[in-house]
């Protein structure tokens, strides 16, 4: 149900549907970590460059879908728990996995409820370009996205206001109904024409104008715009932050730029309610305001804590919720470093529903699949030596959007009869196997920006790119057997192909048994 935060290349689009901290008891310490669960990450990464932001397990899982036993029917949040025993194709020691998939009785519905929109439009002479041959311009396709979004709107219920902006900012019309905005406006939506500069910060105030009431519904700003806004990036955030704490307004952000703030979309997806999706393609903005409109908008929970404790156990790493990936190359001739933890605690400032895909199997079974929302725990494996099971609990808290609380006990129990290759389901076994291939492309990129000499032990590590395909081709290649599944999968085979074959086996220096990469 929720996506975890990716931490990418530009090049890259997600969905944020979800922001918290997570904090380690033990050592007491505080890391703010943008957690955006249930999220969609097309997170390619191209190494033929330089300067090149590392990857997250976050950003790969939420492009992919991960099958539930059963779609949620009563919680507005549940967790799925499962675990996994495997070898590691990059180390080659065991490693022990505990998996959580979080649902909810509002995926694959949506929690719609009334809502007032305040669209803000960029018409910088930028939007008029084309993104792809034989596509429309930005502006065009933005238009016919909004006139798609106008027509969900609820008559009785919803309204919607549109402004454009560039230098200045121009109200096109304040807020209507469907009716009305169909009856009067849709020719003054299609004559917007691109031009100027940008102006984002007169954009959002002009925004909020138009919800400045106090009436008790849904309210957000959707921000339409290909501008990257490095410059002003904290007073719009302190603009942000007014809107959400003092006037009850979420904010969604949706850039259309291969060049993505990836630093603002992180602070702004803290705030509560709020979310930024980079796309690419102007072409992808009707999946976001048209296909996805039921999911990106509202919240289905806030102010959720999933605590997680062990009484034998400690967790070496969270996988998932903006960590970053514990990097299996450097650790490959070293011993597991101590368990981090045997509490940790996650908070997540607002959570939203996701899509399920239904797919019939060879015996006309169906199954049920959600987009991202798994995050893996990577757990010691000392206490096992001793035969002993391993426990967990796990205490879930969140608040729904009418305010009421809720708080929901797990436990799970680990014991020591799979000596590897063990995987509970099929949902941990393609999130580990993904783990594995993010670790090798973050390797890949720190060589490729630290211009990294390569030592013996990093062409040994090299040469574990066979095992990894191996693992990829076992544990990956499953149900869902669709197009978006196995596109995914080819493109996880090129970039390992393609990230290895750059660097040439060099000669080594006898002096230091290291050389430099043959290919930068």
């Amino acid at each position: 149900m929720k996506s975890l935060g990716p931490c990418m290349k530009a090049n890259s689009k997600y969905y944020n549907y979800f922001s918290s901290s997570i904090y380690s008891k033990e050592s007491n310490k505080k890391e703010c970590l943008n957690q955006n669960m249930k999220v969609k990450n097309k997170s390619s990464i191209n190494l033929s460059g330089s300067g090149y932001a590392k990857v997250s397990f976050d950003g790969f899982i939420n492009e992919n879908y991960f099958q539930i036993k059963s779609p949620e029917k009563d919680l507005i949040q549940n967790l799925e728990i499962s675990h996994a025993i495997t070898f590691n194709p990059i180390t080659q020691k065991k490693d022990t996995f505990i998996g959580l998939l979080l649902k909810s009785k509002y995926d694959g519905i949506g929690n719609r409820r009334p809502i007032d929109l305040s669209i803000a439009l960029d018409i910088s002479g930028s939007m008029s370009s084309i993104d792809e041959k034989n596509s429309n311009s930005r502006i065009y396709l933005a238009k016919e996205s909004l006139k798609k979004l106008i027509s969900l709107m609820n008559d009785k219920n919803d309204k919607i206001s549109l402004i454009t902006f560039n230098n200045k900012t121009k109200t096109i019309f304040g807020l209507l109904n469907k009716k009305e905005i169909q009856n009067k406006y849709l020719k003054d939506i299609d004559d917007i024409k691109a031009s100027g500069g940008t102006n984002l910060i007169e954009a959002l105030n002009a925004a909020i104008n138009n919800l400045n009431h106090k009436i008790k519904k849904e309210k957000r700003i959707v921000i339409l715009t290909d501008a990257v806004y490095n410059d002003g990036k904290n007073k719009l955030l302190n603009l942000v932050k007014n809107c959400v704490e003092n006037k009850n307004i979420s904010i969604t952000i949706i850039a259309i730029s291969s060049e993505s703030n990836l630093s603002l979309a992180d602070k702004l997806c803290h705030f509560k309610g709020c979310n930024y999706f980079p796309i690419c393609k102007s072409s992808e903005l009707e999946n976001y305001l048209v296909k996805n409109f039921k999911y990106i908008f509202f919240p289905s929970d806030y102010d959720t804590k999933l605590i997680i404790k062990s009484e034998n156990s400690q967790i070496l790493k969270c996988l998932g919720g903006g960590n970053e990936i514990l990097d299996e190359y450097e650790n490959k001739f070293n011993d597991y470093a101590p368990g981090i933890s045997n509490e940790i605690f996650f908070n997540f400032n607002s959570s939203f529903p996701s899509e399920i895909l239904k797919i019939k199997d060879d015996f006309g079974i169906e199954k049920f699949y959600i987009k991202g929302g798994l995050i893996l725990l990577k757990i010691n494996n000392n206490n096992f030596d001793n035969n002993e099971k391993l426990k967990f609990e796990f205490n879930l808290q969140y608040k729904s959007y009418d305010n009421k609380n809720y708080n929901q006990n797990y436990s799970y129990i680990i014991d020591n009869k799979n000596e590897s290759d063990f995987f509970k389901d099929n949902s941990i076994k393609k999130g580990i196997s993904i783990y594995y291939f993010t670790s090798l492309l973050n390797y890949l990129v720190e060589i490729k920006n630290k211009k990294k000499i390569i030592s013996k032990n990093d062409i040994n590590l090299l040469n574990t790119k066979n095992n990894l395909i191996e693992y990829l081709i076992n544990n990956f290649t499953f149900e869902p057997d669709n197009k978006e599944t196995n596109d995914n999968f080819n493109n996880y085979l090129k970039l390992i192909e393609g990230g290895c074959n750059e660097f040439e086996t060099p000669s080594f220096n006898n002096n230091n048994l290291s050389a430099p990469a043959a290919v930068y």
